[in-house]
């Protein structure tokens, strides 16, 4: 080469000097999802700066049937890929998380670790893969490969903020690699374009899952912290604040670095089951309605505002299914509710509200100050109420409460009871007379009762209308109900007439004693007796030390179950039918281990929570050590020890069996494509540990 414009050094300016060509360079990317399954057929574009500056052709085409991209030819500079971003999300909607997430732990106040950082090394069984290989590793989102936001159904409610997690790169850079990685094959492991859904089964059959997901949406009502939070920052983004409604569903349930967990306003974090599905089938909607920061519409002077305060509930939506959970007894003014026992027509006639009240049931009566809360709700948000209803067609409606909450949604299960809806309720009052429940049979409902619960017991099992309520005025609903509960205390009011009764099956929380029987023969004159023959003699029970707490579900017990397998229908053959109903009568509560009533078996969070964690963490595996079973196999070896009273040996036995057949409640989440996934990462060790659960008094 001899050129004036190249100069070699300054003594000869015309130096000739040769070189041999430029040293051309390779890379290839194999695109893959979680499963290592390639990612096959993704339209790409490979862009660099000799590209740009029209230096090398440019470069673009489709991943090989192994997801391989190959690229030859390069100069020594870094290059950037970029897949085309709707046949990519479509692709990617498809693929199937793996069971077990990174699960970084998530953030506190104080803390500025990003909430979405990288995947942490060694933990894909697909970067194992890959460096024993020899090649490069990447783990990457959708956001970081993709050209653009992909087209969305439904589309997103902001599109300048797509999720955060699946898009960390809002500008759509794409995926560069620097010149010193060329000449390398980069396994590009791709996170699939998914979004965690719960897991529910809209089903008679009683389900563990329905069971536990629909208590934590029941306390997730009670989510007073993130409200007060919401209150004192207004215009804060929901779904910003942790233990909101927004948060858990618009935000956590489109991370799918972590399983979703329920923040509880004290601080409990308990873990949703939860299965991937498609991102189109996210949830769309989270709206918590709180009536003290509602508008009263005009013309709205009807609305009692001793009741106002009660009612508070939320609804989610997303393509399958319609979850509204209504919240409990939490505010004073709630107690006020809850004691206004009068029964006040079901048909919706009868109302002291100005307009007629919402008709439930054709005959039948209704507890006064649960209706009006219900009514409250729905005069406050009537169109929040037809968003409800619209969304049902072809959705799966669930709803859930706790305390007050469970019977405001037996109401609400009641006007839509043509819909279908799947109700689960913890620890709710009685709320319908029984002429009302001969109208609400077809609405499938599982009553959670923990042992003691005060709530459960309330209002009385009587007749409690009486001509006070309306003959005296203002001081009818007072007078009206300590004349009904006198009469009851003075045991003139039993059932009959049409007293209040519980609706639904119940799946009860039972804690089991045992006692020794024996004959008080200390007293010498006793002894006199017996050794005289006399037929009289007194009889002591102790209680023996081991008790145990039982999972009791009665619905189960059915031979013909399309979940019973051969040694559940075998152990239904050998239980007595006439036991169980005289253990568990319909509509009322089952006789339970003590007389006592206790308000601290009430609580949704310390109380019916733990238990029901507990339980599906035992059915979901199997070979866990807890504590739980350990009292149970004492108590069940000193069920059969000396001077245990037959009845009590053979109530024990019958329940011992109830408990066994649990399994049954697992069946359909085990057969759920994703399901033993989802309880696979249910059952992981966990930063926050496994729930206390009170299993003795």
């Amino acid at each position: 080469m001899n050129d004036s414009l190249h100069r070699t050094d300054t003594l000869n300016s015309r130096k000739e000097f040769t070189g041999g060509k430029q040293k051309q360079h390779w890379i290839e990317f194999q695109l893959v999802d979680e499963q290592g399954a390639p990612l096959a057929n993704m339209p790409y574009q490979a862009i660099n700066d000799a590209i740009r500056q029209r230096c090398f052709p440019e470069c673009s085409g489709l991943s090989d049937a192994q997801g391989v991209i190959r690229i030859e030819g390069l100069h020594p500079i870094p290059i950037t890929l970029k897949v085309q971003a709707d046949p990519f999300a479509e692709l990617l909607q498809t693929r199937r998380l793996r069971a077990l997430r990174a699960e970084p732990h998530r953030p506190v106040i104080g803390n500025c670790t990003p909430l979405y950082g990288p995947q942490r090394s060694g933990f894909s069984p697909v970067e194992k893969q890959a460096l024993a290989a020899g090649h490069r590793y990447h783990y990457l989102r959708i956001g970081q490969l993709c050209d653009r936001l992909p087209t969305l159904d439904p589309p997103l409610e902001d599109p300048k903020r797509p999720p955060a997690f699946h898009f960390p790169d809002t500008a759509f850079s794409g995926f560069t690699v620097e010149y010193e990685a060329l000449n390398h094959r980069h396994v590009l492991e791709v996170c699939p374009f998914r979004a965690w859904s719960l897991v529910l089964h809209h089903q008679p059959e009683y389900s563990m899952a329905n069971a536990y997901n629909l208590g934590l949406m029941a306390n997730l009502s009670y989510s007073i912290v993130a409200q007060n939070i919401l209150k004192q920052r207004p215009g804060t983004d929901p779904s910003t604040v942790s233990g909101s409604v927004e948060e858990f569903f618009l935000r956590q349930c489109l991370d799918l670095s972590r399983t979703p967990v329920m923040i509880d306003s004290g601080g409990t974090r308990l873990p949703a089951l939860v299965v991937d599905v498609p991102f189109n089938q996210r949830y769309t909607t989270a709206v918590m309605l709180d009536s003290l920061e509602a508008k009263r519409p005009s013309g709205a002077s009807d609305i009692p505002r001793l009741i106002i305060e009660n009612t508070q509930l939320f609804y989610c939506i997303n393509q399958t299914q319609v979850v509204v959970a209504w919240r409990g007894t939490q505010e004073p003014k709630d107690w006020l509710t809850d004691v206004l026992y009068r029964p006040m027509p079901a048909d919706g006639s009868g109302c002291d509200l100005k307009s007629a009240c919402t008709p439930l049931t054709d005959v039948g009566s209704v507890h006064y100050g649960f209706l009006h809360a219900f009514e409250v709700a729905k005069r406050l948000f009537p169109q929040r109420f037809d968003d409800i209803k619209d969304a049902l067609e072809n959705r799966q409606l669930f709803i859930c409460g706790h305390s007050l909450g469970g019977a405001l949604a037996l109401i609400y299960s009641a006007e839509l009871k043509d819909r279908n809806p799947l109700l689960c309720t913890y620890g709710m009052p009685r709320t319908f007379t029984a002429k009302a429940l001969a109208r609400l049979d077809t609405v499938t409902h599982f009553r959670h009762v923990n042992d003691a619960d005060t709530i459960t017991s309330v209002p009385p099992e009587a007749e409690l209308d009486n001509w006070l309520y309306d003959a005296l005025g203002p001081l009818g609903h007072d007078l009206g109900y300590i004349w009904s509960v006198g009469e009851l205390v003075a045991g003139k009011l039993v059932r009959f007439g049409d007293p209040y009764w519980h609706h639904g099956q119940i799946a009860m929380f039972y804690r089991a004693d045992q006692h020794v029987e024996s004959r008080a023969s200390n007293n010498p004159a006793e002894r006199s007796r017996e050794g005289l023959g006399a037929p009289y003699h007194t009889t002591i029970l102790k209680r023996l030390p081991h008790r145990t707490r039982l999972y009791l579900v009665p619905s189960l017990s059915d031979e013909f179950s399309r979940f019973a397998r051969e040694e559940q229908k075998a152990l239904i053959r050998s239980m007595s039918r006439e036991s169980l109903t005289r253990f568990f009568p319909s509509h009322t509560n089952p006789e339970r281990s003590t007389l006592r009533s206790n308000p601290m078996d009430h609580s949704m969070v310390a109380a019916y929570l733990p238990f029901l964690h507990n339980q599906l963490l035992e059915l979901s595996d199997p070979d866990r050590p807890l504590e739980r079973k350990a009292q149970r196999a004492k108590f069940e070896t000193q069920m059969h020890g000396v001077g245990v009273p037959e009845t009590e040996k053979h109530r024990n036995e019958q329940l011992l069996d109830l408990q066994k057949l649990l399994p049954m409640a697992l069946r359909m989440t085990q057969d759920l494509e994703g399901g033993p996934e989802a309880l696979q990462r249910f059952c992981r060790e966990r930063e926050f540990g496994v729930m206390i659960e009170i299993t003795q008094a």
